[in-house]
C-alpha cells in the first residue's frame, strides 16, 4: 500500500531543506518511521501546526522508498503547553527522545504510544511528581522493549528482607551475604526497594498520589540511569544534559 492513514505522535521535528521539515514519528500501527513533510516551514503551511513537537494528529502518508510524506495532517491533541514550562519542556523531550534512541523502526508498540501519551498528558496536567514521573516512564519504558531488572529478592538466595545491593551487570538484586567482592554494587534502602517494585505495577492515577523521600529519589534516579545505560546503551541524550544544566541552575550550592 502506497498510502498510510495512521494516527502519529511527533517525536521530532527539524528543518529539512528550505522549507520542509523531516519528522519522527511514532505511528500506532507503524511504529518508529520517518516521514518528509513539504512546505512545512513556511508560514502559510497547513502542516506547520501538525507536524511541531508534542503533537498527536491524525496523518495520511504517501511511502516512498525511503521516506514516508504527509500529504495531509490534523491535530488531534496538542500538548504545547509543555513549551511553556521549561522543566516540563525538558521532561516530555526526554520521553520523546528515549523513545526515538530505542524503539526499533517499523516495530508497532501501541503500548509505548500510549505510556507516551500519558506522561506528556500528566506533565500538561501537572499530575504528581515529575521526577517521581520520570523514573516512572523510564521502568515501563524498559519493561515494554523486553529488559526487566530482578527486583523479587535476592538474585542468588532469594532473600526479600535486605539489604540489597543493585548489580547492573547482572540485571537483578543481592543481599549481603551474596553480594559480589569485585562488582559489590550501589545500595538500595528497603524503601527504594518498595518503591522500585511499585512502580512496575501501579496505574498512572495511583502513580500521582505518591510521594517519596529525597533520597529515595536520588537512589532510584541513579539506578534506573545506570540500568539504561548498560542494558540499551542509548548515548548521549540532549535531553539528559538539559535536565541536568536546569538542576545546576536550581542548586547552586550543591
Amino acid at each position: 500500500m502506497k498510502y498510510l492513514q495512521t494516527r502519529a505522535l511527533v517525536l521530532s521535528s527539524r528543518p529539512f531543506g528550505e522549507t520542509d521539515r523531516l519528522l519522527t514519528l511514532l505511528a500506532w500501527d507503524e511504529g518508529k518511521i520517518y516521514a518528509k513533510a513539504p512546505g512545512a516551514r513556511r508560514v502559510k503551511s497547513k502542516l506547520a501546526a501538525t507536524v511541531e513537537l508534542f503533537t498527536c494528529g491524525s496523518f495520511l502518508l504517501y511511502k516512498g522508498r525511503t521516506l514516508f510524506t504527509v500529504s495531509q495532517a490534523q491535530v488531534e491533541t496538542s500538548f504545547r503547553e509543555l513549551l511553556v514550562h521549561v522543566e516540563d519542556y525538558a521532561r516530555g523531550l526526554y520521553f520523546a527522545e528515549l523513545v526515538e534512541r530505542l524503539l526499533p523502526e517499523g516495530e508497532p508498540n501501541p503500548a509505548v504510544f500510549q505510556l507516551l501519551v500519558n506522561a506528556w498528558s500528566m506533565l500538561r496536567e501537572g499530575k504528581g511528581d515529575r521526577e517521581l514521573l520520570t523514573r516512572f516512564f523510564e521502568l515501563r519504558f524498559l519493561l515494554l522493549l523486553g529488559f526487566r531488572p530482578h527486583c523479587d529478592g535476592c538474585i542468588f538466595c532469594g532473600d526479600r528482607n535486605g539489604p540489597f545491593y543493585w548489580n547492573t551487570a547482572a540485571g537483578g538484586i543481592f543481599c549481603e551475604s551474596c553480594r559480589p567482592a569485585q562488582q559489590p554494587g550501589i545500595s538500595l534502602s528497603r524503601g527504594t526497594y518498595a518503591l522500585l517494585k511499585n512502580l512496575q505495577r501501579v496505574s498512572e492515577r495511583e502513580l500521582a498520589t505518591l510521594r517519596v523521600q529525597q533520597a529515595q529519589q536520588k537512589e532510584l534516579a541513579d539506578f534506573t540511569g545506570r540500568f539504561l545505560q548498560y542494558w540499551t546503551e542509548p548515548g548521549p541524550l540532549k535531553s539528559l544534559s538539559f535536565m541536568a544544566e536546569l538542576r545546576g541552575r536550581q542548586s547552586p550550592g550543591e
